[in-house]
């Protein structure tokens, strides 16, 4: 059966967007600097534009995460790696390698990729094109580590032309596990602190090593033009590509607050033009 996945004709109002069709998009940065609520503005945006949006949310230590954000869920969804087996079946992808395999299936997701219709709809949120899949989280102490969720977030792949957008966790530790080996564009949401300008920093030599060649900034949170220039002067200095920024606006701060969806109407100007940038690299 046909699903919205599924490769289909570009209509007209897709032709000119069609740079993303079918691509993993792998979002990070430091802690705060406000990935989750970016990747909430990318897919409301990727909508808007025709696109079927699927969000991989692969922060095993954010216990609400990308659903309240999207959909204003205080409920999570069955986590991804139960269908792969748990944790009895996925180990992490630095003890072992292999790349992920369906349960009784020898055939690589990486060779045969994965079509949504086979997975329950207990796995997944859906609501108009944005899709919402939740890999796992970390729910009690000594469970143990997060490394078999990080070897799911990597292999992932869907089967036809929706975009897929990854959350991962904060911080730079995901590429030490080699998460973004199959992604197409790697995305470093940076916010006014030194620290996240480093963090832009080692990503742009991480990728090079991984042979990532399309990455770039997203600047978040700017106040003021003068925050706005100096930011860009010290990532300028460091060779790193802008895809563009975001404002600060009062309304996604309260929306982080209380755990409710984003409204992404006073910003959205400023995401769009960040798609059109994302576009342009990935050509």
């Amino acid at each position: 059966m046909d699903t919205i996945y599924d490769k289909a004709e570009a209509s007209p109002d897709t032709v000119s967007t069609s740079g993303l069709f079918g691509k993993r998009i792998l979002v990070c940065g430091k802690g705060g600097s406000g990935k989750s609520t970016v990747i909430t503005l990318l897919a409301n945006a990727l909508s808007k534009k025709k696109y079927e949006v699927v969000v991989l949310d692969g922060d095993a230590s954010n216990p609400g995460g990308l659903a309240r954000l999207l959909f204003g869920m205080k409920e999570s969804v069955k986590p991804l790696i139960d269908f792969f087996g748990g944790r009895g079946k996925v180990e992490c992808p630095v003890d072992d390698p292999s790349i992920l395999r369906r349960l009784n299936d020898e055939i690589p997701l990486t060779k045969k990729h994965i079509n949504i219709s086979e997975i329950p709809e207990e796995y997944y949120v859906q609501r108009n094109s944005i899709t919402l899949l939740q890999v796992g989280k970390i729910n009690q102490s000594f469970e143990g580590c997060d490394g078999p969720m990080s070897k799911v977030t990597r292999d992932f792949i869907l089967e036809g032309d929706a975009v897929t957008l990854i959350d991962v966790e904060a911080g730079i530790e995901h590429y030490g596990r080699g998460i973004e080996k199959n992604v197409d564009q790697v995305i470093v949401v940076v916010d006014p602190t030194f620290e996240s300008i480093l963090i832009a920093q080692k990503v742009s030599i991480l990728c090079q090593g991984m042979g990532i060649k399309n990455y770039g900034i997203i600047i978040n949170k700017i106040s003021t033009n003068v925050l706005k220039l100096y930011i860009e002067q010290e990532l300028f200095k460091r060779g790193l590509d802008v895809y563009g920024l975001i404002k600060y606006d009062n309304s996604l701060f309260e929306a982080g607050l209380t755990g409710s969806s984003i409204n992404s109407g006073v910003v959205m100007d400023d995401v769009e033009k960040i798609v059109g940038s994302m576009i342009k690299h990935m050509g």
